[in-house]
Order: C-alpha cells, then structure tokens, then sequence
C-alpha cells in the first residue's frame, strides 16, 4: 500500500472530489496514473508521438518537459484531410504540431475525451468502456467491473464514516469535532447519522475524511484493475479502432502520453491560434510564438507546414515508423535504428 502522501505525487487533482465521489455508475472513474498502470501492466511504453495545440499552450508543454504532467496525444491519423491535418486540435483551436518523445501511460485506438485533473493526471469514465458507438464489441463483465467499484465505495464508507460511531478515538483521528454542538458526547455521536454515503464525504467530510477516501479509491480501483478478466476488457475495448478494416472510425486515436521532450514545433501559418486574440478566430502572430518558445527554454527547431497538410502526413509516417522499430527492438536480437530525424 502507498501512503497519502507517495499518492499525491503522483498527481492529485485538488478537485478530484468531484470525480470519485460521483453518483452514477456510469461516471466511475479510472485514474491513468502512469506509476500505477506500470504496476499493474509490467510494461513502460517509450516512443513518438504527435500532440496538437495552441499559441498559450504550447508554452504550458514546453515547460512541463520531463515531468509527470500528463497529455493527449496521437500516432495514427484515420484522414489525411481530417481537421487535425488542417489545423484544428484536441481541446484547442490548433495550428500548432508538437513531436514528442516520451512514455505512454495508454494507448488507445481512437479518441476517447479522457478528462484532465488540476494536476495533470488523465482520467476515463467507466461508461466510456461499455460499448464504444463506433464499434459492435462490449465490455464483458462491465456489471460486475461496476460492481466490485460500488462494493469498493462502499466498503471504504464503513472504515472512514460508519467506524467513526461511537468511537471517539476514530473521531479524533479523522479530525471531526463537535465543539459546536453543546449537547454532542463524542461516545454517543454516529458521525454515519452526518455523513450517509460515500458521496457525501465530499459534501460534508473533513480534509482528512476526504484524504483517506482518496487513497481508499485509488488503492481499491488498482486492486480491481489487477484482475485479469478486467485488464483484458479493458485493454480490448481501448484497442478498439485500431488496425481495423472496414470498420468506422474516428479521426484519430489517442495516446496518454508523460515525461515528454518536444523534438520539433511545426505551425501552420493561417490557422495558429491564440486564445488571448482580440476577435474571436483571429490567428497568432508566428514570430510571436517563436518568440515565446524561446523565452520558455524550447531550442528545438520550429517548423511552418504548408497548406495541404501533405509535411504533416510525412511527420506522422515517421513516427509510426519508428514506433514500429521500437516494437521490434524489445527482441534482443533486433537493434534497429529508432532516433528522430529532425
């Protein structure tokens, strides 16, 4: 088991309530915690990588180079003439082309709008793996997925709040008091009668009631994710889209992606959008990015596309190139070469 604090330093949201206490099964969340899914996987995945973004942000990337910070990113582009190609982005306007070099916490074969916490960590919805609309396979076992997360909840309910009744010691520990409360003995007090479930230790639970149910959830959903016949669904249903023929899919797939290094900024010259622009879909000025690429430490060269998005397609065919060879170097016997061409 980690302690509290060896958690949070692997990226804990400060609101991060407001993801695993929620209502609906549907709404369960699964953390892409880079050190837990190494645990659970045996597997660090290093490779290449393409992200797409915008004027502010791309400044935000630069500076979290080599840390834990995680981001979208994507190796396999479905069409050529897809708004990505021309310019558009994942939660950004775009026009903005970041290669990357770092490791994959997951990889999934389309864009599954994973949700990113005040820290930088990536989440999914349980909801999201039961049946994909692009595709016909379902999670096998999702009920019981759901199930063993419910009967996790609700066991971390009885040792935070319920062994809190009648018990001043347990009180003390997870810092309730009731001092406001003349009448209130701390031996006949059932903090349960307060707190009736686990989602209301976000409401109404001390800093330490809502410590202690993080770590709960997070001990708890890495047990769960453990189980064979979970990780296996689970992995199938995130494989979904990729290499697939003949069946529909979205634009592009989806990579949560840590411990990056940016290799090359590329831009494109009518479409580089800046959010502090003084009419709403007016471009950034180009030297003002390389401009601020430099002030924010960037050495790495910067790159202008040209309109069809044909230098882009190449960026992409290098790095599922190279992603390639890497798959094939974990033979010993391989040794093929896998460093970016700049």
């Amino acid at each position: 088991m980690k302690s509290f604090k060896q958690f949070i330093t692997e990226g804990t949201a400060t609101e991060i309530k407001e993801l695993i206490f929620a209502d609906s099964e549907y709404e369960y969340p699964i953390p892409f915690s880079q050190p837990m899914w190494e645990r659970i996987t045996n597997f660090k995945s290093e490779g290449y990588w393409m992200h797409v973004t915008d004027m502010e942000d791309v400044i935000k990337l630069a500076k979290i180079q080599g840390k834990k910070n995680q981001i979208s990113t994507m190796t396999d582009m479905k069409d050529s003439e897809s708004s990505f190609a021309q310019g558009g982005g994942i939660l950004t306007e775009g026009g903005i082309f970041c290669v990357l070099k770092g490791t994959a916490v997951m990889n999934m074969g389309e864009d599954f709008s994973t949700q990113r916490d005040t820290q930088g960590r990536r989440w999914l919805m349980a909801g999201q793996l039961y049946q994909r609309e692009w595709h016909d396979e379902v999670f096998e076992g999702w009920k019981d997925f759901v199930g063993e997360i419910d009967q996790m909840r609700q066991d971390g309910y009885k040792a935070i709040i319920e062994v809190q009744n009648d018990n001043p010691e347990m009180q003390k520990k997870f810092g309730v008091t009731l001092d406001n409360d003349a009448f209130a003995d701390p031996e006949m007090y059932w903090r349960s009668d307060n707190i009736r479930d686990w989602s209301e230790i976000s409401t109404y639970g001390t800093g330490k009631e809502k410590a202690g149910a993080i770590k709960w959830y997070m001990d708890g959903i890495e047990k769960i994710l453990k189980n064979k016949k979970y990780l296996e669904q689970i992995q199938k249903m995130m494989r979904m889209g990729k290499g697939q023929e003949g069946k529909k899919q979205q634009q592009w797939d989806e990579l949560v992606l840590s411990e990056i290094k940016i290799l090359k900024v590329i831009f494109h010259p009518t479409k580089v959008h800046s959010k502090t622009s003084s009419f709403s879909g007016e471009v950034g000025n180009p030297d003002d990015l390389i401009a601020n690429l430099k002030r924010s430490g960037y050495r790495g060269p910067v790159v202008k596309m040209g309109d069809k998005g044909g230098y882009l397609r190449d960026e992409m065919q290098q790095i599922k190139n190279l992603n390639g060879r890497i798959m094939l170097n974990r033979n010993p016997r391989n040794n093929f070469p896998t460093k970016y061409k700049v």
